[in-house]
């Protein structure tokens, strides 16, 4: 058997890299030279971002794979008041930017390296329908002359979704496996530490008695790594074996408690009930017991945990989530709740004017919000709503919901198909957590639009292609079992 060797790459095959290349050297002083004169005038005191941005830039050069990871990170660590100073000419946010890149370099290893080949998954076609009804919803705004700054601050964020193709393109189920989910939770541990310790900078420890609520945008990464140590901890223990995984559960867990999200509360208990149910289904027999014991276990842990932290700094914790949940059953005597459902009804009005294709991105509705100074209800002019449904059905009208809902629920199926058809427990584990947290955001959905108002958005689109990629997975493995 004859077996073709390639030839190497020689070095006169790579002449226009060497430094004898007059005009590449020119070409680097020149970008140089720009880099440090241009953002002294453009950027003001934050110059030396762009520099720095280049460098890292350089160091992924033609690499997506070692873009996505970077892209992750900087959406979930870093807060919103720092990257609302790092906006890059033309109104490009940091995170966009690697977005960007990525797409970019995906597109270069398209064409060059896989010669135009593509790679499917089962849930191309809803969410490659989901950005194209967001495109006509931007045309929509604009043919209902909505604001053009406010259309694209509306638009960009269900066009995060495009970051689907990019991951079940370049990553693989292993890699998903292997490194994202360890990022996840690893950032899920950065964005805890951030909240305790701002939480304990806030509060009076020689008194004890005051209570800061820790609530900011990346807070939504703390359910999620909660669910997936619990789906490891059930389906993977081995992995990285229990002591640690009760580790990293204490810290997420607290700073969990400490953001007083009821919503976000709601998705962790619902996709913890999925989890237990999950692995009943999968055990058999007298696990449903076992199950149930699961719940209650983790609830006490995260209990204990809050408690002693409680004990430790006198801050009054539990009167706050008290306080904060008694809201849901009393919600008339809370004015945020009551701002809120007025909120929900001035947007099913303004729907039902365009019930088909919407008012189009862009749309602003008149608001009452609580003054916290005055207190008092002011009429305000919002381009948001706390409501996922709702906003898609403002701004994209009864198809851009039926859409949405297709796309969702061709996820949760991959995730929920993966689960039982595969017998590796990281893949398990992993569909596990990801159909509880689908559950559970159906939930968040009523009162929140962080699916696709908010970086957020690049998250979901990321988790999103990895359930997509392993599913892909799982059934070119049955295709290959059954021709054998």
């Amino acid at each position: 058997m004859r077996c073709r060797v390639e030839s190497p790459v020689k070095v006169s095959d790579l002449g226009f890299m060497l430094p004898a290349s007059t005009s590449l050297l020119w070409g680097a002083v020149c970008v140089q030279v720009a880099l440090i004169v241009g953002p002294i005038y453009f950027v003001g005191s934050m110059f030396w971002v762009v520099p720095i941005c280049f460098l890292v830039l350089s160091l992924l050069l033609f690499s997506v794979e070692r873009t996505l990871p970077l892209l992750l990170a900087v959406t979930v660590a870093l807060p919103s008041t720092v990257l609302s100073d790092l906006i890059l000419p033309g109104g490009v946010r940091l995170q966009e930017a690697f977005l960007l890149l990525a797409c970019f370099f995906a597109l270069i290893d398209w064409v060059y390296r896989r010669h135009l080949r593509i790679i499917h998954t089962p849930a191309d076609g809803p969410v490659l329908f989901f950005l194209l009804v967001t495109c006509l919803s931007v045309g929509i705004g604009y043919l209902y002359s909505n604001e053009a700054s406010v259309i694209w601050r509306d638009a960009r964020f269900p066009l995060y979704y495009v970051t689907f193709f990019v991951v079940s393109y370049v990553v693989s189920g292993r890699s998903a496996l292997r490194y994202y989910v360890p990022l996840l939770v690893a950032l899920g541990l950065v964005v805890a530490v951030e909240y305790v310790l701002e939480f304990v900078g806030a509060i009076d420890l020689s008194v004890g008695e005051r209570f800061v609520r820790v609530a900011r945008l990346q807070g939504m990464v703390l359910p999620i790594a909660l669910l997936l140590v619990v789906s490891e901890l059930v389906f993977a223990p081995r992995r990285w074996g229990r002591p640690l995984l009760l580790f990293l559960f204490i810290p997420i867990g607290l700073a969990f408690v400490l953001t007083v999200g009821r919503s976000m509360w709601a998705v962790f208990l619902i996709g913890l009930v999925c989890i237990a149910y999950m692995n009943s289904r999968l055990r058999g027999g007298d696990s449903r017991w076992r199950s149930a014991a699961l719940v209650v276990v983790v609830l006490a842990l995260l209990a204990g945990t809050v408690f002693s932290f409680q004990r430790f700094t006198g801050a009054s914790i539990g009167a706050q989530v008290f306080e904060r949940s008694r809201t849901l059953v009393e919600y008339e005597e809370n004015v945020h709740v009551l701002g809120r459902i007025f909120s929900y009804a001035v947007a099913l009005e303004a729907s039902a004017e365009h019930p088909l294709l919407g008012h189009g991105q862009g749309k602003t509705l008149m608001l009452l919000n609580f003054n916290e100074d005055m207190l008092r209800f002011d009429w305000t002019r919002a381009w948001t709503i706390d409501s996922l449904y709702l906003t898609i059905l403002v701004k994209m009208g009864v198809l851009g919901i039926l859409i949405f809902f297709w796309m969702y629920a061709r996820i949760m199926r991959l995730a929920w198909y993966a689960f039982h058809q595969s017998d590796n427990p990281q893949v398990r584990s992993f569909c596990a957590a990801s159909f509880a947290l689908l559950m559970g955001m159906l939930a968040l959905g009523i009162g929140n639009a962080s699916m696709i108002n908010g970086r957020f958005a690049l998250v979901y689109a990321m988790l999103f292609g990895m359930v997509a990629v392993i599913a892909r997975e799982v059934l070119e493995g049955e295709a290959h079992a059954k021709t054998e």
